[in-house]
């Protein structure tokens, strides 16, 4: 399992194709209610003006991986491999996110503007949704990874983002997870290589290999 961060920007002119397989919250979570909260407070922030929903649909895997810099070295070498492994329910990875809190790779998703830093709400006049998560998010991973109970977790982003997996029950507990936490605005292009690194992994279904160049639990930028 990969959790990773969503991307500033975003691209939404990939459409689903009819047919192809879409992942709904109710297929990672066994909690209805975490299921309606996480809806719920998506909601309220799309209803907010600022957020600037956009009409397309995507995948979330695409409107991330084709456009944020965190997915540069992913893009140019193992995006098709990684889609069609998604696709065919082999993987599971999702993204942290401002606007969707937590969003599967292959769930639906349209560009938005949300963010859990409150530097960039101000500069962009965005909205600030750290709080709207704060109580809920880590609930929500813990649920996902019960419900998975993956071999390995890796977990990707900035402070913003991996402090909620830090007060997760399986970050405290389990000792098959890894992070890798970047710093300011440089975070994206260290995670790059270091993502890319992981999907060769998986594409060649050998993790021992990625495990073995990042054998800590905790790497800092």
């Amino acid at each position: 399992m990969v959790i990773s961060p969503c991307s500033a920007s975003k691209d939404d002119s990939v459409p689903i194709p009819k047919g192809s397989r879409v992942v709904n919250p109710s297929d990672y979570l066994n909690s209805q209610n975490l299921i309606f909260q996480l809806t719920n407070i998506r909601q309220g922030i799309f209803q907010n003006p600022r957020a600037s929903v956009g009409v397309r649909i995507t995948y979330a895997f695409d409107l991330y991986v084709n456009a944020g810099n965190a997915y540069k070295n992913l893009r140019a070498c193992n995006y098709l491999k990684l889609k069609a492994m998604l696709l065919s329910n082999e993987i599971e990875w999702f993204f942290l996110s401002g606007g969707y809190g937590i969003i599967h790779a292959s769930e639906e998703a349209r560009k938005y503007q949300a963010t859990f830093n409150a530097n960039i709400a101000r500069q962009k006049n965005i909205p600030l949704t750290g709080n709207l998560w704060s109580n809920v998010l880590p609930s929500i991973c813990d649920d996902i990874v019960s419900k998975f109970n993956p071999r390995w977790i890796y977990v990707f982003g900035g402070r913003d983002y991996t402090k909620f997996i830090k007060q997760t029950n399986f970050w405290k507990i389990r000792v098959n997870v890894k992070m890798f936490e970047s710093t300011g605005r440089p975070g994206p292009h260290w995670l790059s290589p270091r993502l890319n690194a992981l999907a060769d992994a998986i594409v060649a279904k050998n993790l021992g290999m990625f495990n073995q160049i990042y054998p800590q639990r905790f790497y800092k930028q």
